[in-house]
């Protein structure tokens, strides 16, 4: 059973993590692999500026939100300096305390046509794998937003853990899509350039992996006062991408820990310039397709399975290791060659799981088989003592207890002369098929199978354990033999021409029952009168014949259909035996 389960249970845990990898029930060790392993710093560009709103702007013109000629100016001398776009994470929803601030804000937008500035998504109820829709689009006020650009600043982190590591780029609302802040910047910066826009890969839901490019501090980074007084390089600016962001911790909601740093929060103008050096590049990381993932994870499940069975405990431990590990690497392989995120969480846990799915088995296979060896060798017993030796119920002592019991013999009757005239192998072969039955028959009926003798078999009911109708038991277990061994009787008399039957005797009684022989060598048995005068019946039985005692009649004569044979003498007794010829079974 064990054997069989080590290889049906590693089989359904394959499928139930299969269903599980298919699904996406399994992100966090996902995560931990792509974050620990997968991604990578490589050089930030260097035409991507962030224009911070940083702590020296702040200790020069004060606590932000600022008077909006600051912002202005800030555009307004970009413009000059020839920024190929400059975008700002900034949402000027509403008009200002001052019409003359927010005046220059719309002058000096309007004096470029490479400015894009934010605008904010009321996202409607996400569902799981479904494109984010917008049930509202909040936009500049409106002189600024007819003469802007506008990208949704919404940004939607990992909710397993928080972790930014996909950037939502299109939302529906309405019959429109609309873009992110960073896809307008990009699709500006192709336009101005003279570009031809690389091609973005978004799965349903409007997002891509992000490839980033650097940890927090990366991309090179002036102060926004230093623009305001002219302390800039203009050929920094030039044909660069600008972006306008918070810069220091206080300012705005926007900072998320990302693959690359996940203790550190990364400011979104940061975010917001891998976002856009991966659209710039075409780096773009994609989720594997599902058909890899789980084929991937059906090979080295198969392997698994196949090791971890014929494998001890500490090789199947390193084995288990061994194939994390080519999982590991093979991810790491396709995401450097293919820029493929292969789920790998999944068939890490199966491995582990699977591990010790087969370590549990194997030791209850251990002890399944210590007590089988136990029940065929140990100490010699009767299989019924030895599993209670094993539950701790019986102490293994010689001596024995009276009892009542029934005992039955059966014999093959023809079986010298089939000796005589067949070779060995063909004398065992027969005999054991024979014997096969008898078990069998016993086994079935609750009876104990007390020793073989030669070609004989003698079972006890009700010892070791108790039986309220054992000489009822008794009787089917023979006329079990009677008619089960019909097949077989013909087979042998049409192949041999020996006619080969069963007799059978049953005699219930008081015997003692119990342990035998001596300290290193002892029987569970049963011995006395009884014992003897059941066998004496069985040497009287004639070809096909059951013989039941007076004793046994009685206590099953409402049920059974016997013959009255009458007194018979049998050898060591004194007073004849009174037998029935049992003829059939009343049910």
């Amino acid at each position: 059973m064990y054997k069989r389960l080590k290889i049906i249970l590693p089989a359904l845990l394959l499928a139930l993590f299969g269903l599980m990898q298919y699904f996406g029930l399994i992100p966090a060790i996902d995560n931990v692999v792509h974050d620990n392993l997968l991604a990578a710093q490589r050089e930030p560009l260097e035409n991507i500026v962030i224009v911070g709103i940083d702590e020296r702007s702040i200790i020069e013109i004060g606590v932000w939100p600022w008077p909006r000629f600051f912002v202005a100016d800030t555009i307004s001398k970009l413009a000059h300096m020839d920024a190929a776009v400059i975008g700002a994470s900034i949402l000027y929803d509403v008009y200002g305390m001052s019409e003359e601030y927010d005046m220059s804000l719309v002058q000096a937008a309007s004096e470029t046509d490479r400015l894009v500035l934010g605008g904010m998504a009321l996202l409607g109820d996400s569902v799981h794998g479904a494109e984010y829709y917008a049930e509202d689009y909040v936009l500049p006020f409106d002189e600024l937003s007819e003469v802007v650009s506008v990208g949704f600043l919404n940004a939607e982190p990992d909710e397993s853990d928080g972790v930014m590591r996909k950037a939502l780029t299109t939302i529906r609302y309405g019959d429109i899509r609309i873009n992110s802040l960073p896809y307008e910047i990009y699709k500006t910066y192709c336009r101005v350039m003279g570009i031809e826009e690389n091609e973005v890969p978004l799965d349903s839901r409007g997002q891509f992996p992000i490839n980033y490019a650097s940890r927090p501090g990366g991309f090179t980074a002036v102060s926004l006062w230093a623009v305001i007084n002219d302390e800039v390089d203009p050929a920094l600016i030039k044909d660069a991408i600008v972006l306008i962001g918070p810069y220091t911790r206080g300012i705005g909601t926007d900072s998320f820990p990302t693959s690359l740093d996940r203790s550190t929060p990364t400011y979104g103008a940061e975010i917001n310039a891998n976002i856009i050096q991966n659209m710039l590049e075409g780096t773009f990381k994609q989720k594997s397709p599902w058909w890899l993932d789980l084929s991937v994870m059906l090979l080295i499940g198969l392997v698994a399975i196949s090791l971890l069975n014929f494998l001890k405990p500490l090789r199947g431990a390193v084995a288990a290791l061994a194939l994390i590990a080519v999982q590991l690497v093979l991810s790491l392989l396709v995401y450097r060659h293919f820029h493929l995120i292969m789920k790998a969480g999944d068939t890490i846990v199966f491995l582990i799981v699977c591990f010790v799915a087969v370590l549990v088995l194997s030791i209850l296979s251990e002890q399944h088989e210590k007590h089988h060896i136990q029940g065929l060798f140990g100490r010699f017993v009767a299989p019924e003592v030895v599993n209670e030796i094993i539950s701790g119920g019986v102490e293994i002592q010689l001596g024995g207890t009276e009892k009542e019991i029934t005992v039955l013999f059966v014999d093959i009757r023809g079986f010298t002369a089939f000796s005589e005239a067949n070779p060995p192998e063909k004398v065992v072969s027969m005999v054991n098929r024979y014997l096969a039955l008898t078990s069998r028959s016993i086994q079935e009926n609750c009876g104990t199978i007390d020793k073989y003798i030669g070609d004989a078999t003698m079972a006890v009911f009700n010892a070791p354990n108790d039986l309220s109708d054992h000489a009822l038991c008794a009787v089917m277990t023979a006329w079990a033999m009677k008619n089960g061994s019909m097949p077989l009787h013909e087979e042998i008399l049409e192949e041999y021409g020996v006619d080969l039957q069963f007799g059978v005797g049953i005699n219930t009684g008081l015997a003692i029952v119990g342990n035998m022989g001596s300290d290193f060598r002892m029987d569970y048995t049963a011995i006395g009168d009884t014992v003897n005068t059941a066998a004496r019946l069985e040497s009287n039985a004639e070809k096909g014949q059951i013989l039941i005692s007076e004793a046994t009649y009685r206590l099953v004569k409402d049920k059974v259909e016997v013959n009255d044979l009458g007194i018979i003498s049998v050898k060591n007794k004194k007073v004849g035996v009174q037998i029935y010829e049992l003829t059939g079974i009343r049910m």
